[in-house]
């Protein structure tokens, strides 16, 4: 699996950012998939950045890797959800 560093971006919101610590160049079309394998819908997608969502919880994935981690109930959820897409890259 690949490593990642996970962060808050704001202290006490429920939003988390996950960076890949690897170099990482993702198409449209495989981050659609990636999401999509992680067991969310894709709602939106672009070439830079795609947003997947599954219940309240919303994911965007940027064609470099980078996740955005919205209405996730804490740290260790933001971490479990970080890591089942991270293991598709």
């Amino acid at each position: 699996m690949m490593e990642f560093r996970l962060s808050s971006p704001c202290r006490g919101s429920n939003t988390f950012d996950a960076i890949p610590l690897k170099d990482v160049m993702l198409t449209r079309e495989s981050m659609e998939q990636i999401l999509r394998n992680a067991g969310l819908e894709v709602k939106l997608a672009s070439d830079v950045l795609v947003l997947g969502k599954k219940g309240g919880v919303e994911v965007g994935i940027y064609r470099r890797g980078k996740l955005i981690i919205k209405n996730v109930k804490g740290r260790q959820a933001a971490e479990k959800i970080a890591s089942q897409i991270f293991s598709r890259i």
